[in-house]
């Protein structure tokens, strides 16, 4: 589960109006940090503890390792900690560590200076303390979120952080975590639960939520079993956007597919023999499984003339690339817009860069404010339901950085939504298509080099998952 810092502290309080003392939830949290931290024995280690709770988990972190035999020191640049809890545990732990006065070179250290509740950018004397850590040699492991990135989006983010080599994250993953601006400084991320409700609205994807029964077939079924979808898209100088799309989608199992393109990319028929064609003026105005449209496509009035025909009907709608318009947000049927951050700055009137330091929050609002699904592509893909919520997919596919990689979703989106009537899944066909279009891309890299992967590799590996 990812939570935002209010969601954090709202889910302490309710602990404490439940029963559970601050001081033992401080102890439990940071207990299960110290027990996964293994060091060779005879290691030093420094650790740096804030005025806050943060500071708090620091001293009980430390006071657990100095218990098991290693050499453990504290640095408090702020002092002692602020809340009763954290000055409790503070006491304690100062008749089992030193306290040391400076920073000073240790094997490891122990970065427990800001948490959730930091809002940067970070001055005075806690510049200085993250600037002496950014130069150490010696491996960080960061309590909940390395000191100085903020928690929930990198709007005022300088860049002036902890680089940690792992991150404990508490009761669930920070927001920060997955932005391009500050995800690297996280290193390796741990999740500890501590025991809390789980009660976040966003969720994190692995491969291991992939539903392989979407690659079963039954037995007595046949073609319009799998649904029997239409997919529009191409112009003069993009005519190979739909073929891609198109032949995504047959690999990823629909079992009609009625595919509408330019005279331009007429040429180009004969390579996907299993589609049905028609000319972009002649698209049957009849009622599909579901119907995918922009691969290719420019804004134009031909557009236009195609979207009063298919937005009208009650099937759901897939609109990418060239489609993706402010003029296209509504639909009769279930609608889904997979713009990448460009596009997706054009549709909110937003900057890209506002729109990577504050992802979550953006897709969120402009998914619940028109009713629709929402797919936002980037090293983490957001996938928003019309309500606001979501998941995040963090299967990595550096493969998918290339041409032709967001037409390949399209088809998968339009297979798997042209028989959501049949699929048992319990989660959403966008959340199902990312992780396969990402598993593909990782399986095409298992034979050459990601930066070699073209766009077609990805479709011939859709079958091999």
């Amino acid at each position: 589960m990812i939570y935002t810092a209010t969601e954090i502290k709202q889910a302490d309080e309710a602990a404490l109006r439940k029963g559970m003392p601050a001081d033992v939830l401080m102890e439990r949290a940071a207990s299960a940090v110290a027990a996964r931290l293994i060091f060779p024995p005879q290691s030093s280690v420094l650790v740096v503890c804030g005025a806050g709770n943060n500071g708090g988990d620091g001293w009980v972190i430390a006071r657990e390792l100095a218990q098991r035999g290693y050499t453990v020191s504290v640095y408090a640049p702020f002092g002692n900690p602020k809340s009763d809890e954290a000055k409790q545990h503070a006491t304690y732990a100062r008749g089992f560590v030193t306290v040391t006065h400076e920073p000073y070179d240790a094997d490891h250290v122990i970065d427990a200076l800001f948490g959730v509740g930091f809002h940067g950018p970070v001055t005075g004397t806690a510049r200085e303390v993250i600037s002496w850590m950014r130069e150490q040699q010696a491996p960080i492991v960061a309590v909940d979120v390395p000191s100085g990135v903020p928690s929930d989006d990198a709007i005022n983010f300088d860049g002036h952080a902890v680089e940690a080599n792992m991150t404990f994250s508490l009761h669930g993953h920070k927001r920060s975590a997955f932005l391009k601006r500050t995800a690297s400084y996280y290193g390796t991320v741990e999740v500890i639960d501590i025991g809390l409700p789980h009660t976040s609205t966003w969720r994190v994807l692995t491969a291991s939520d992939f539903d392989r029964a979407l690659l079963e077939r039954d037995l007595y079924s046949h073609k319009n079993t799998y649904g029997h979808g239409r997919l529009i898209g191409g112009s003069r100088h993009l005519i190979g956007a739909p073929f891609l799309a198109a032949r995504s989608a047959l690999r990823t199992g629909l079992g009609l597919l009625d595919l509408a393109i330019p005279q331009e990319a007429n040429i180009m028929a004969s390579s996907l023999p299993e589609a049905m064609y028609y000319g972009m003026d002649e698209v049957p105005d009849k009622e599909y499984s579901a119907t995918a449209i922009g691969p290719g496509l420019v804004d134009d009035e031909r557009l236009d003339r195609l979207w009063q025909t298919v937005h009208r009907q009650s099937k759901p709608l897939i609109v990418d690339a060239g489609a993706l318009t402010t003029s296209h947000l509504e639909a009769s049927g279930p609608l889904t817009l997979t713009p990448h951050p460009g596009e997706f700055a054009r549709l909110t009137g937003r900057s890209v860069a506002e729109i990577e330091a504050d992802r979550f929050r953006i897709a969120s609002d402009f998914a619940r404010q028109h009713g629709i699904h929402l797919i936002l592509k980037g090293t983490h893909t957001l996938i928003v339901k019309p309500d606001g919520t979501g998941a995040v997919n963090t299967v990595e596919a550096a493969a998918l950085s290339k041409g032709g990689s967001g037409d390949v979703l399209t088809g998968m989106l339009l297979a798997l939504w042209a028989r959501t009537d049949r699929i048992k899944t319990e989660t959403c066909p966008n959340e199902q298509a990312v992780l396969w279009h990402a598993l593909a891309a990782r399986e095409a890299s298992q034979q050459m080099h990601p930066a070699s992967v073209l766009a077609t590799d990805v479709i011939e590996a859709i079958g091999r998952i």
